[in-house]
């Protein structure tokens, strides 16, 4: 299976640079770096624990875990682009 390339919303390139800036997150960083890691390689993984969040005008938006067992455990939502092999980054949200 190809990597999936990753393209990353404004509202997400914002949450992701809040949480890179806080150094009293570095755990979650490590987190975010694998979780991303696992989105390119295989949005199916295990570890990810993905699953459909929803719809956004008709198009399913999923949900993959960046922690779990954490207060507040961070989600990442994305949907598949309309290119091949394209994901969209739609947003890093604590546990909602």
């Amino acid at each position: 299976m190809p990597d999936f390339q990753l393209k990353i919303t404004p509202q997400a390139k914002k949450e992701i640079e809040t949480i890179l800036n806080d150094s009293s997150k570095k755990g979650l960083h490590k987190q975010l770096r694998k979780t991303f890691g696992f989105l390119k390689a295989n949005p199916k993984h295990p570890g990810l624990s993905s699953h459909p969040f929803g719809e956004i005008d008709n198009i399913k938006v999923w949900t993959s875990y960046v922690q779990n067992n954490t207060p507040s455990a961070h989600r990442v939502l994305w949907q598949y682009g309309t290119k091949k092999n394209t994901i969209i980054i739609l947003n890093v949200v604590p546990h909602y």
